[in-house]
């Protein structure tokens, strides 16, 4: 088992101990040896162990008492409990105040090292899982998320109101756009973040499989079903499943899939025992659902189970301003990981980007970058550095003419009036607005209002 750390046995003196230590010091284990619970607890105040073995009979109160009074001892220390005989309740009540495990008296040393080597495994993964929880809890929040735009900004107003309740939730948006992240974000936000996120992708596995994958299995039900398997919902119950490109599921699944949403329960593949869950659906697409249903694809009841609230992400050439802050982000990322003295992104490598119309997102943009920090040899990625994108951009077509120019000709001052006549109309007749939009000045603005003799209702000095 090799070297693993220090053990405190409590043990009644004579030759079963001395049996018992050799035991565990064969094992590389550092063991201390005391007579009673009180000795012990002088012991714990000192030193740190990884594990207490301790006979029931010299603790107080049957080991209860022992347990409850160093109950932060649980944090660090796996305790396992033994004795020749205690009633059920007891061990019952053990277990339940934190001991990892209980060995009957007599017991074979090989069975002993066994009980004691599966308990410190226990504890491994359970610290391995708190720690991977905290990381992922990290990762997932939603102060990590970049963007200043408005149109992400309002994405994520609307995800910090719904993240807290038990709603289904369906984002859709394009591929790249980050929709695993934000369903992240929404777990780990939520009541339900010390419970399981399960992600499932349903564009990914056949239609047997995908059920198989959701609701599991017995031992026989098809083909190569040669053990049981645990599906997806079991292993997210109390928690989230997050059902990525859900809008790639055939019929037949959908309709098993909205009896769960519906009844909470379902039975594996291949069994007939009905197994409840307490399951929170995050669903995510890039097809246009709506137009799905009306091809008679997807099932309009489940459309409406999976889409109490709706969230898009937009794609990242509808909120351009936040393009240079994910580079910056990206390459401080990809520098760092490739060890590379890089720290900045060039003002008109930015702007490049910006120009830019990212059919793969986000997803892109990373990549790119990613890229970027391998070619560049300076401190600072620069619009060389970015020169392979250019055969990816379309070659830009010729600007399309403003208006149509009669054979006739026409008058300067008509066409003046008549493009401010049309701006001030689209505005409401808000001079300020119009002005903005014609990139003139609220003086150049008044000035030509009175020029060409303007006139409305809206104006208290033309009433």
């Amino acid at each position: 088992m090799g070297q693993v750390g220090r053990i405190l046995l409590i043990d009644h003196p004579g030759r079963i101990r001395q049996e018992t230590v050799a035991a565990l010091r064969g094992l590389e284990f550092q063991v201390d040896e005391v007579d009673s619970g009180e000795q012990a607890g002088v012991l714990l105040g000192k030193t740190s162990y990884q594990l207490l073995l301790a006979e029931v009979a010299l603790l107080p109160g049957g080991g209860l008492e022992f347990l409850r009074s160093h109950e932060d001892l649980l944090i660090t220390t796996v305790v396992v409990l033994m004795a020749v005989s205690c009633p059920v309740d007891v061990v019952a009540a053990a277990m339940r105040a934190g001991a990892a495990d209980f060995i009957q008296r007599p017991y074979g040393l090989d069975e002993l090292c066994l009980r004691l080597e599966k308990a410190l495994k226990v504890r491994f993964y359970e610290h391995e899982l708190t720690y991977l929880r905290h990381e992922r809890n990290i990762i997932y929040r939603f102060d990590n998320f970049i963007g200043e735009s408005q149109a992400i900004k309002e994405v994520f107003a609307l995800l910090r109101k719904v993240s807290s309740s038990n709603a289904s939730i369906l984002i859709s948006g394009e591929t790249g756009t980050g929709k695993e992240l934000v369903a992240g974000a929404i777990h780990y936000s939520s009541t339900r973040a010390a419970k399981s996120f399960v992600k499932v992708n349903c564009a990914a596995l056949h239609d047997n499989l995908l059920e198989s994958e959701l609701f599991g299995h017995e031992k026989g039900a098809y083909t190569g079903a040669s053990r049981q398997r645990i599906g997806r919902f079991e292993q997210a119950d109390r928690g989230t499943l997050f059902l990525d490109e859900i809008g790639d599921m055939s019929l037949s699944t959908q309709a098993k899939l909205l009896r769960v949403l519906q009844e909470k329960e379902f039975e594996r593949l291949g069994g007939d025992k009905t197994i409840k869950v307490d399951v929170r659906i995050i669903s995510a697409s890039n097809k246009d659902l709506a137009k799905i249903i009306h091809d008679g694809a997807f099932r309009e009841d489940l459309f409406y189970r999976i889409n109490v609230i709706n969230v898009h992400l937009p794609p990242l050439r509808e909120r351009r301003a936040d393009i240079p802050l994910l580079a910056e982000f990206f390459i401080r990322k990809f520098a760092a990981d490739l060890k590379r003295n890089i720290n900045s992104l060039h003002p008109d490598a930015a702007h490049f980007l910006q120009q830019y119309h990212w059919p793969g997102n986000v997803r892109e943009l990373q990549n790119c970058i990613e890229r970027a920090i391998l070619m560049s040899d300076g401190p600072e990625i620069t619009v060389a550095d970015l020169s392979f994108m250019r055969t990816l951009m379309p070659e830009s077509p010729e600007p399309p003419a403003l208006f149509e120019i009669p054979p006739e000709g026409l008058k300067l001052e008509d066409m003046e009036r008549s493009l401010l006549i049309a701006t001030l109309e689209a505005c409401n007749w808000i001079q300020k607005d119009a002005a903005e939009r014609l990139g003139i000045s609220k003086r150049v603005m008044n000035y030509k209002v009175k020029q060409f003799r303007l006139a409305n209702s809206r104006w208290l000095k033309n009433k």
